[in-house]
């Protein structure tokens, strides 16, 4: 009897850690109302789908303007006794045509980059966050993807400007990433 009870005890203890843990593919349909999202506090990259992001990315605007973005995996991303996930972190050098510094993320910590949420539904968008001057409302999402699927050396890249009210900005501020338009990138 004691045996049994021990037992049980153990099953239900693996049960109740393993509806804790969901995975990046779970995350991304609940959170897309596939389903409703099961109670978690980790949601793991456990079918490395951010794997495919991690490097760096160079291409460059119609404008001139160079990009190169620097993508890396974070585990456990959260703060303490909140939910964690795996996440990307991004950080960025954009240059003129004439190869003139406009922005630079690189030294930024984690906190202060372009940090990930989760793929939509079918898994071949991953959404980030990204700003980079609130007062001139330069942030809103980044989206990643692949155009073609077999060729994951080209990536496409396309911010989504938040449409905030403008607090203080110098007449014909740019966008550092350009809003509503890809950029192609080509993985280094």
């Amino acid at each position: 009897m004691k045996n049994r009870i021990i037992y049980t005890l153990l099953i239900l203890g693996i049960v109740s850690c393993k509806a804790q843990t969901i995975t990046l593919k779970q995350l991304s349909e609940c959170q897309n109302g596939l389903y409703p999202c099961p109670s978690y506090t980790n949601a793991k990259d456990t079918d490395n789908l951010l794997e495919k992001f991690v490097g760096i990315w160079k291409g460059t605007y119609t404008d001139g303007r160079t990009y190169e973005f620097r993508f890396t995996k974070k585990s456990d991303d959260g703060e303490p006794n909140e939910r964690k996930w795996d996440i990307l972190i991004g950080k960025m050098v954009v240059k003129t045509s004439n190869g003139n510094v406009l922005y630079n993320s690189l030294n930024n910590n984690d906190l202060n980059s372009i940090g990930g949420f989760y793929f939509d539904k079918e898994l071949k968008k991953y959404q980030m966050s990204y700003t980079a001057n609130a007062d001139c409302n330069d942030g809103g999402y980044v989206y990643l993807s692949f155009p073609d699927s077999n060729n994951l050396n080209q990536m496409k890249l396309v911010f989504m400007q938040d449409m905030d009210i403008i607090a203080s900005c110098p007449n014909g501020y740019k966008t550092v990433i350009p809003d509503a338009k890809a950029i192609m990138l080509t993985k280094q």
